[in-house]
């Protein structure tokens, strides 16, 4: 427990003081003073302390045996999960994929009225995110690049053409994913071309031959389970959400429980280490801190490719310090018979709300505003002077937020996040 509580003391210390714009879209949000977090939201997980040091026990107990209600006994919830109801939309996100492509291809080269940014970094980076994390598991039922698979599979077999695929071997974990998910938060903060419609639509396609490659060699299963950067990504965000998949039934369960269950590998570990800082990474990068030490490496004559680089990689490496030295510690003054190692395995998923608590936060009021796109690029995906659905001339609007209410959801998310890192923690020591 006291690993999750220092490690957040530490996030909040360098929390910056103002988060910029990243991928697609520009930030509105008002600043959130430093003396704010420290004090606000220290006093809170402080008195989360007290207080489960009250109940703890029991709190536990109630955590491990969670109520599950099964929702395949609801007809509506079986037929809207069918085969056939979820058909229509498998083929709907190909369409939106291989559209979104199209348009970053050929379409106008003016990312406001291009599709494809707005498809990767608001619906997908964004939506399907928040979804995975509150709701389940969306992309493992969704994802088109594992349709496409699929359907190129049938043909192919018509035709007599089969394959034989080799497991990865174990000690590779999910390796592969978090060197792609360094690509991913890459592109997104240092390409400084990931909202360029051209550029975009490459690194698509690039990804797509990655993935379709690797299912073809590693078997389709395997690759998504251990390998795909999003599929570990959202897997993990799903464990916080109020469903979970058991024996081919899907339960309701209370949020975060799904925490609880094991210990991760070293490789699942560095991952999650690396959601959190790749997220805090589009906000402190952008810190006055930062700026400088960037301004002096640029003016030494290093382009930005090796700094920005170099900040991404260096923050990463930070946080598993961090991370581990305080696992260290943990395992010190407890007098725990394991390794730091095994303690920072067994602790990691408790920094997990902290992350999705980041990425809602910080991308919300980009979800919100950018998010509004859709309606006028329904209408005219490529910028060729459509109306096909009469939302053509629809106007970004940029007060539909109040920046005041927001600001202070912002704040209560984050202490939320950290007061729910402790509860499961504390349940885990």
């Amino acid at each position: 427990m006291r690993t999750s509580v220092i490690f957040v003391t530490v996030l909040a210390i360098f929390v910056p003081a103002l988060a910029l714009a990243h991928g697609f879209g520009q930030r509105i949000d008002l600043p959130v003073p430093l003396y704010l977090y420290l004090f606000g939201g220290g006093a809170i997980v402080a008195l989360s302390f007290i207080l489960l040091g009250l109940v703890s026990g029991r709190l536990s107990k109630i955590l491990y045996e969670y109520p599950r209600f099964d929702l395949m006994h609801l007809r509506g919830f079986r037929a809207l999960t069918s085969n056939a109801a979820l058909l229509p939309l498998k083929i709907a996100f190909v369409v939106i994929l291989l559209a979104a492509l199209a348009s970053g291809l050929w379409g106008d080269q003016n990312p406001a009225f291009n599709m494809l940014p707005t498809v990767v970094w608001i619906l997908f980076a964004i939506g399907v995110t928040f979804f995975s994390a509150l709701i389940g598991n969306i992309w493992s039922v969704v994802n088109p690049f594992k349709t496409l698979y699929e359907w190129l599979e049938i043909v192919l077999r018509k035709v007599g053409i089969t394959w034989k695929a080799e497991l990865l071997p174990a000690h590779v974990g999910v390796w592969s994913a978090v060197l792609l998910f360094f690509g991913f938060r890459w592109i997104e903060n240092v390409s400084l071309m990931s909202s360029d419609p051209w550029p975009l639509a490459l690194f698509v396609l690039l990804y797509a031959a990655i993935t379709f490659s690797c299912m073809a060699m590693f078997g389709k299963d395997e690759w998504l389970q251990k390998g795909d950067p999003f599929s570990v990504f959202f897997s993990f965000l799903s464990r916080f959400s109020i469903t979970e998949v058991r024996d081919g039934t899907v339960y309701l369960r209370p949020p975060a429980v799904g925490l609880l269950n094991q210990s991760a590998t070293l490789s699942e570990t560095a991952f999650i280490l690396l959601m959190l800082s790749s997220v805090a990474a589009d906000g402190m990068l952008t810190t006055p801190f930062f700026q400088n030490i960037f301004s002096t490496l640029l003016a030494v004559g290093l382009p930005w490719f090796v700094v920005g680089t170099g900040g991404l990689a260096v923050l990463f490496g930070a946080f598993i310090a961090v991370y581990y030295g305080f696992s260290f510690f943990t395992k010190t003054i407890s007098g725990d018979a394991s390794s730091a190692l095994e303690v920072a395995q067994r602790f990691i998923y408790s920094l997990l709300p902290i992350a999705i608590a980041y990425e809602i936060a910080h991308y919300v009021s980009i979800l919100v505003i950018e998010g509004q796109r859709v309606l006028y690029l329904i209408s005219d995906p490529f910028g060729s002077g459509w109306n096909l659905f009469g939302t053509a001339n629809y106007e970004v609007s940029y007060t539909v937020l109040n920046l005041k209410m927001l600001w202070n959801a912002q704040v209560a998310l984050i202490v939320i996040g950290h007061v729910i890192a402790v509860i499961i923690a504390h349940s885990i020591a």
